[in-house]
């Protein structure tokens, strides 16, 4: 079979089931495209726009798309009038009705030098009740030429009625090895990471779980530093439970941000640290999600009984709830340090 979609990384049984799709004429008139931030789904949907237009797509010689002719060309390099990306007001919450209205208008017209006009519904999940019922219709019908791809991170937030008119297309997390091998082959800074700093490279490839497009961002060193500086103060504090020493408890307390959004973002990682320690605990083969090295989650599980981790772990999730509520912030470390007797 032609290779298909050769730029998209992983999900080959997606990525065969709509080559044969497009091959064969049957392509539906719109998909949900569901994913994490970086999974690719923007990937698939200009891969998909290239294919329902390639000039090439019945060469078996070439991929499909083939990124040759002069329709791929003009569509994977974002200059194609017929590939339209419909996002929300960038000063509102919610993709609202307007825009969808103006795409109904837009529908009418034929696609100006491709076979098809292809609208891709950026964080479709973020469309309010009225922009959802007034799309409806559109989806429901629309003209031959048209294909509507809806992106979005949770098609739960969509209608059922949405959902309905459009088969889901769910995008695969990559693996940590099939992570790795990617972004070392398209972005040198990975290799240079993996040389210098074999654990900072190990602690990306977690991070990023298996979406390519974050980890690729984690290679950045500034958009790196902050989530590196929480992991590690997520570890200090497992470690000072370990230790049980008032001094290093109250260190490690007083390290914690006064900020309220940023208290949040390193509560959520001591919670997944605690989340793997019990899964290290319970399981010889439970995926980790926090710890890049099993051994060193195993350790510091042994250290700590199952009730005190399932101790700690509500205490640190009341924390989050409390932090979340705009509890006062003293109050809440002072709390969680007395509950996980770091004080």
């Amino acid at each position: 079979m032609k290779t298909a979609f050769p730029t998209l990384v992983g999900n080959k049984a997606l990525r065969e089931h709509l080559a044969a799709d497009i091959l064969g004429h049957s392509l539906s008139h719109a998909y949900i495209i569901e994913g994490v931030r970086g999974s690719g789904k923007h990937t698939l949907a200009r891969q998909i726009a290239a294919a329902l237009s390639c000039e090439k797509k019945e060469d078996a010689h070439l991929p499909l798309p083939c990124g040759l002719c002069p329709s791929c060309k003009k569509i994977l390099s974002g200059n194609s009038p017929d590939l339209i990306f419909v996002q929300k007001d960038p000063e509102k919450a919610q993709l609202g009705v307007d825009i969808i209205r103006s795409v109904r208008e837009d529908v009418r017209l034929l696609p100006n030098d491709t076979d098809f006009k292809v609208y891709v519904i950026e964080d479709a999940h973020n469309m309010n009740f009225q922009a959802q019922n007034a799309f409806l219709l559109t989806l429901e019908s629309p003209p031959p030429y048209v294909v509507f791809l809806l992106l979005c991170e949770d098609s739960g937030a969509l209608l059922e009625t949405v959902r309905s008119r459009a088969p889901r297309l769910k995008m695969q997390l990559l693996t940590p090895e099939e992570t790795e091998k990617y972004i070392c082959s398209v972005d040198p800074r990975a290799q240079e990471l993996r040389q210098s700093s074999p654990r900072e490279f190990a602690d990306v490839l977690t991070v990023a779980s298996g979406s390519v497009g974050q980890a690729i961002e984690l290679l950045d060193d500034k958009k790196r530093a902050p989530i590196s500086a929480r992991r590690a103060l997520a570890k200090e504090f497992v470690s000072a439970l370990e230790n049980r020493s008032a001094r290093a408890g109250a260190q490690i307390i007083s390290r914690l941000p006064q900020k309220r959004e940023e208290l949040l973002l390193c509560l959520f990682q001591i919670r997944l640290a605690l989340r793997d320690l019990i899964v290290a605990k319970k399981s010889d083969g439970g995926e980790l999600c926090f710890y890049s090295l099993r051994e060193e989650a195993e350790d510091l599980s042994f250290a700590l009984s199952t009730s005190d981790l399932l101790s700690v772990y509500d205490a640190v999730e009341e924390a989050i709830s409390m932090t979340g509520a705009n509890g006062n912030l003293r109050l809440i470390l002072f709390s969680l340090a007395t509950k996980c007797r770091l004080i």
